[in-house]
């Protein structure tokens, strides 16, 4: 069975009126999870209440554990929320577990298929580098680049580039690239075609809200459009979008135009529910087909 690993944060997403597990790897994970595939996840969450809340949680859920390191000197992780018309902004708190992931042999010396990893996960140095460790023997590298706020820099991000073979980005973090690396062109394709060429990539997919996204494979651009949904909670659309990709293309092998159309769907109903792994059924996805 193909092997997936999700590297980064899990922590606690904590909105004026109730309190989630999430962070984007996490979330990707658990779909992942949630579609059949064999899929762990690589953190750190600590000794503390929110800890034992968290390994309740994955217990319940039959959610693999074993690569979920337990660290007795930083809390876990949490991440503040406010919602204005279903766009979230983020107060992180920072020196937590999941900065300090510990390299572990049982992971670093796997051959995973798949890693799937962003840029909020590396802040700190140490988790950088057992991220490292991992992608030297990882065969396939999935980058969710998840920028937020000012948790990136210009060093870490290259590295993060020149790694990937599959790129996923928003509207906002392909302007920001453009900016950073000094990219003279306007249109988000002309864009997207300079990154793909300039790191190498295999495959580049822009998500971009209520606008249309694409997949660029290094022959076309494959694009589809927004649905049109009543969006509350906009908190893990795109961790959503993600993982239903993966497992659409790369797990079932099925087209890109299929896959990025059943992607935009997950994305699109989890806005229309609160939080950012919701319950969505078989007959949701069909409504849209």
């Amino acid at each position: 069975m193909t092997k997936i690993v999700c590297f980064g944060e899990v922590l606690w997403d904590i909105y004026p009126d109730r309190m989630e597990i999430g962070g984007a790897p996490f979330n990707v994970y658990y779909r992942l999870h949630s579609l059949g595939n064999n899929v762990k996840i690589i953190s750190s969450i600590g000794d503390d209440d929110l800890g034992l809340k968290a390994l309740k949680f994955f217990k319940k859920n039959n959610l693999n554990s074993e690569f979920l390191s337990i660290d007795k000197y930083h809390k876990t992780g949490q991440v503040k929320i406010q919602l204005k018309s279903g766009e979230p902004s983020y107060n992180i708190v920072n020196d937590v577990a999941w900065d300090f992931i510990p390299s572990k042999k049982e992971y670093t010396s796997e051959n995973f298929d798949y890693v799937i990893f962003g840029s909020l996960a590396i802040r700190n140095d140490k988790s950088f580098e057992t991220l490292k460790e991992i992608l030297r023997k990882s065969k396939f590298k999935i980058l969710d680049l998840n920028i937020r706020q000012n948790y990136y820099q210009r060093d870490k991000l290259e590295f993060l580039l020149k790694s990937a073979d599959y790129l996923k980005i928003n509207m906002d973090e392909l302007m920001l690239l453009k900016d950073l690396f000094n990219i003279k062109d306007h249109e988000a394709e002309d864009i997207a075609q300079k990154i793909f060429s300039k790191y190498n990539l295999k495959y580049i997919c822009l998500t971009n809200g209520s606008v249309d996204s694409f997949v660029f494979d290094g022959n076309e651009f494959i694009n589809v459009e927004s649905l049109n949904v009543e969006s509350i909670d906009n908190v893990g659309a795109g961790d959503n979008f993600l993982a239903s990709f993966i497992n659409e293309y790369f797990i079932k092998k099925n087209s890109l135009k299929s896959s990025l159309k059943i992607a935009s769907i997950y994305g699109a109903i989890t806005t229309t529910k609160k939080g950012g792994i919701p319950s969505i059924n078989k007959s949701e996805i069909n409504s849209f087909l």
